[in-house]
């Protein structure tokens, strides 16, 4: 039986991973460093404490990883004010599963980050829950993560769906012991998405699915 859906934010509930690479490309860029596809492949899905050492070290930056991170969070927050706006299928997902399921984020971002932002595309009232990577000690795909947000949901991992992009938040959800549903989109169409049960080209596919799940379940 899903009792809970839990939602990770960049990449899945807004656009954020071009935002992301825009701010990363711009300051390592300003920095004299290198930019590739393996930068941006592999800080998918951590939180900033460990997206900072990784790009620091793969781009060749003479910096401080702590400071590089302040500085590409405060140059995302930047561009993310001005452009961010719910993924397609997002507002009509999350009225098919209100009042029928409880609904969580488990996002890697910091939390008040993650709040700033849902409040500008109008869709924070949805969520009971919001787990931000600031707020465990291990990143995805450690499942820390998703186990806080099932306990804090008061629901078992079984009873819980998650909805990601990344490979390391599938393997995040997987590994909480949850049925985890996979969103392609132009920034992960080369990465290994088999973890999840079901890949979905957006969603509202996942919606499709879960209607269908419902209704069986009646």
């Amino acid at each position: 039986m899903i009792r809970a859906v839990i939602f990770d934010m960049d990449g899945v509930i807004i656009d954020s991973e071009k935002v992301y690479r825009k701010a990363c490309t711009e300051l390592v860029s300003e920095l004299g460093g290198k930019i590739s596809v393996e930068l941006f492949e592999k800080q998918m899905g951590l939180k900033m404490s460990e997206t900072q050492r990784v790009v620091v070290q793969t781009a060749g930056l003479d910096i401080e990883p702590k400071e590089f991170g302040r500085r590409y969070m405060e140059r995302y927050l930047e561009l993310a004010r001005e452009t961010l706006v719910a993924n397609d299928g997002l507002i009509e997902l999350l009225d098919f599963l209100h009042g029928k399921v409880k609904l969580a984020i488990a996002s890697s971002t910091e939390k008040s980050a993650i709040e700033e932002l849902m409040k500008k595309i109008d869709v924070l009232e949805y969520f009971s829950v919001i787990v931000g990577g600031d707020e465990v000690k291990e990143s995805k795909p450690s499942p820390m993560i998703y186990l806080r947000a099932s306990e804090l949901l008061g629901i078992t991992p079984e009873e819980c769906i998650v909805i990601e992009d990344s490979p390391n938040g599938i393997r995040s959800g997987f590994m909480a012991g949850m049925e985890v549903l996979g969103v392609r989109h132009e920034e992960n169409t080369l990465l290994d998405l088999s973890l999840s049960k079901h890949v979905f080209d957006s969603l509202n596919g996942v919606r499709e699915y879960l209607e269908k799940r419902f209704i069986g379940s009646v």
